[in-house]
């Protein structure tokens, strides 16, 4: 299809057995034409990370489950790569009870793996993307605000 400019833009369509609740798609890398995977959280307290090629577009690679909350909010955040290891793709998930959840998106496969929580205070965070030193970073906004930043390799 074409958009207002002119300009030709992808379409595609997702039939979902409930209410979707947030979702996130990261930075484009440099050199990309577009991201991989898209982030996408649903009222069922399940997070699914969805492919964005062109040959499986919006095919489910994985599923995380939340205990006892939906999420409220996503943010996909790539960590800047150092001389000895490559960056990494980080999911982030704001739930409704106020825990800030973060997993590894395997950026090959789209598998999470590495998940940790951490409770933030009585509200759902609410996920910023924002910038640190030149790198991409977060800002999780609760009762008690939070932010994540990639030091030295090293995601803090």
């Amino acid at each position: 299809e074409l958009d207002a400019t002119g300009q030709l833009i992808e379409v595609e369509k997702l039939e979902t057995n409930g209410d979707i609740a947030c979702l996130d798609i990261g930075p484009v890398p440099e050199g990309a034409l577009r991201n991989r995977f898209l982030a996408m959280g649903s009222f069922d307290g399940n997070v699914r990370i969805m492919s964005l090629n062109p040959d499986d577009c919006l095919q489910t690679l994985a599923v995380q489950a939340l205990k006892g909350a939906a999420p409220t909010s996503l943010l996909v955040l790539p960590t800047a790569s150092t001389e000895s290891s490559q960056g990494s793709l980080l999911l982030n998930v704001g739930m409704a009870n106020g825990v800030l959840m973060r997993c590894t998106i395997d950026q090959v496969s789209g598998q999470l793996s590495d998940t940790r929580m951490r409770f933030l205070g009585a509200r759902a965070p609410k996920l910023v993307r924002t910038v640190i030193r030149g790198s991409p970073a977060m800002v999780a906004l609760s009762s008690r605000p939070w932010l994540g930043y990639s030091e030295k390799g090293t995601f803090v």
